[in-house]
């Protein structure tokens, strides 16, 4: 598990909540990313992987992503992103709006721009990082596949873009972010903060 053998001092807790933002800055920047890959010039890049498309519910103008994943689905909107279980149990919900990482409680998944507040747990950060295993799991391998097609400078480029937005708000370069989602998901809560880390390598 992400998060097995967390000690419970204040310190640690306040580290777990920096990771989670840490990794909701990484999900913000991802998050443009796939917007330039459903444009790709060879195609929707998200359906190249195997994702369905559907209508948004909720947010006008918005697709819903779908694509079975680890006994559960990743759904890719507009405005969040996440791994929910089949059966409905507890799952992960990335918020783009609110800039947070939280623990989607369960039923059925989430409509973009409702957020109700009783299905939501943004301040259990050791389950946030339990639940968001899945969804790393995906994400990495997503990575690695987009690198395999277009080679790596292409999220290079999707990074120089992000820079050049005048709200643009860039998190680690691409590589670099990834090294740091693959740490995560293998050593948890001992993972040294994202920019820290970032700029000691």
């Amino acid at each position: 598990m992400l998060t097995s053998s967390v000690p419970s001092t204040p310190q640690a807790r306040a580290r777990l909540g920096g990771l989670c933002r840490d990794l909701a800055d990484g999900l913000r920047q991802q998050m443009v990313f796939w917007g330039r890959d459903v444009v790709h010039e060879r195609g929707n890049l998200l359906i190249a992987q195997g994702f369905t498309k559907a209508k948004s519910a909720g947010l006008q103008s918005s697709s819903c992503y779908r694509l079975p994943w680890q006994g559960g689905w990743i759904e890719l909107h507009g405005a969040c992103a996440g791994w929910f279980p089949e059966g409905g149990g507890e799952g992960f919900l990335f918020i783009r709006p609110l800039g947070k990482c939280h623990v989607w409680k369960g039923g059925r998944t989430p409509v973009p721009g409702e957020w109700p507040a009783a299905g939501l747990d943004a301040t259990a950060h050791a389950r946030v990082l339990e639940v968001a295993e899945p969804f790393l799991n995906w994400w990495l391998h997503s990575e690695a596949w987009i690198g395999e097609l277009l080679g790596f400078s292409y999220r290079d480029a999707c990074h120089r873009h992000l820079k050049r937005l005048p709200k643009g708000s860039p998190w680690l370069p691409p590589a670099a972010a990834m090294n740091w989602v693959r740490m995560l998901r293998s050593q948890g809560h001992a993972v040294p903060r994202a920019r820290r880390w970032c700029r000691k390598g």
